[in-house]
């Protein structure tokens, strides 16, 4: 099943105005994260003009909260109901699964955009627009892609999601991953958040959570009658002291797991006179190996061995997920990018809680990240480079079609578990 790979790139090519087209309607449905939008009926009217078989897929919380995979959503508070993602299929056989986030963050503070964000507008070779590089062009090349390549990929299955990935992934590219069934890989069409175009591909991510410890204490009895002034605070327990001890354990566990962890917000106390009888620490933990759950149960033991009063894992939580720097999809991935760019990629591992965890977590496939350049992430003028979109898409039915030939030879790329 060998791609014609010209007549491939040759048809992308002749898409050069489509993909523009394509981004500035997606730009102009407003689709900020944990916010109901309807830019997946745009998506879902793209995948069936390809003939492809189009699924929404609405998260549903009580099949998502248990699942080891899952992330709260961060804002709280958003409606699963409202956010759909699309998943689109075609072919049978071996199969590759592309994807991209079709949610941006708020174009705030609007007073700082120098145009519309939601009118994408070309100046000096940069689309500006809200969410043009975070992810509306990683769509664009994904739809492209996907047009140039379907009638070309015979003996192959192709599928496509276009998901909500900006509330850690949870309501979004978690359940679609339900949808997709057996793939040999998948590529998350999405930027290096370095800002360093393809020049970066990303084929790990870190695992992270946020915990809280605290400690009690105890105010000692003052001499003189509602007098706090009067009290011996060596007669009481400092909660404060006690959770220094605390977080001085829980350095010596990091050490000790060699893992990343940083407390970053302390708090004790109401007035400088009184001995405070509570204390807390929030902090993040990164880390390469284990699971979530692993890790933090494991930080908790040592926290309270030193004294904790409890713990508490809160917030966005993610699982460490990578490839073998020499899989197949990533010298492929390489190769893609050098000859269309002309610049050999580094190959980037430290991000944090990205999407392409889910397929290897979740599909035990192969996946790498990578994408156009682009600019000003989550803040005004946000912007990416029209050209190098283009080349994306180039970039991706490069990898495609060398997925393609290998599997079509009897040799198909092997699943990071292998």
């Amino acid at each position: 099943m060998p791609v014609d790979l010209p007549a491939a790139l040759n048809a992308v090519d002749e898409l050069g105005g489509y993909e523009r087209e394509l981004l500035a309607s997606l730009v102009s449905v407003p689709s900020v994260r944990a916010e109901p939008s309807d830019v997946h009926e745009l998506c879902a009217v793209e995948l069936e003009r390809m003939g492809m078989e189009v699924e929404l897929v609405t998260p549903r919380m009580d099949e998502l909260e248990d699942n080891p995979e899952w992330s709260p959503p961060s804002p709280a508070g958003a409606e699963p109901e409202r956010l759909m993602s699309v998943l689109g299929s075609s072919g049978e056989g071996p199969g590759i699964f592309l994807f991209a986030h079709i949610d941006t963050e708020k174009p705030d503070p609007r007073g700082d955009w120098r145009t519309d964000p939601y009118r994408a507008a070309e100046m000096g070779g940069r689309i500006y627009g809200v969410g043009t590089a975070d992810d509306k062009a990683g769509v664009v090349s994904v739809l492209a892609a996907a047009r140039a390549l379907l009638p070309r990929l015979q003996g192959a299955r192709l599928v496509v999601g276009l998901v909500h990935g900006k509330l850690g992934g949870g309501l979004g590219t978690l359940p679609t991953m339900a949808g997709v069934g057996e793939v040999d890989a998948a590529v998350y069409c999405h930027p290096a958040e370095t800002g360093k175009g393809m020049t970066h591909f990303k084929i790990a991510t870190r695992g992270f959570f946020n915990f809280r410890v605290e400690t009690d204490g105890r105010r000692p009895h003052p001499v003189e009658i509602r007098t706090p002034l009067s009290e011996d605070p060596r007669q009481g327990i400092n909660a404060f002291t006690r959770l220094r001890g605390v977080l001085e354990g829980v350095d010596r566990w990091a050490d000790r797991e060699g893992v990343l962890c940083s407390v970053n917000r302390v708090s004790a106390g109401t007035d400088p006179v009184v001995l405070p009888e509570r204390a807390v620490a929030e902090g993040a933990v990164w880390f390469r190996h284990g699971t979530v759950a692993e890790v933090y149960k494991s930080l908790k033991a040592a926290a309270l061995g030193a004294g904790a009063g409890s713990t508490q894992r809160f917030g966005l939580r993610s699982n460490p997920a990578e490839n073998p720097p020499d899989h197949p999809l990533v010298t492929a991935t390489a190769s893609a990018i050098a000859i269309e760019t002309g610049v050999t990629p580094a190959l980037y591992p430290a991000h944090v809680a990205s999407d392409i965890r889910f397929p290897i977590r979740c599909l035990n496939a192969a996946t790498v990240g990578f994408g156009a350049l682009g600019g000003n992430f989550y803040g005004p003028n946000e912007w990416v480079d029209g050209a190098d979109m283009h080349r994306a898409t180039r970039v991706l039915v490069r990898i495609v079609s060398d997925w393609a030939e290998q599997a079509g030879g009897g040799t198909p790329w092997p699943s990071v578990g292998d």
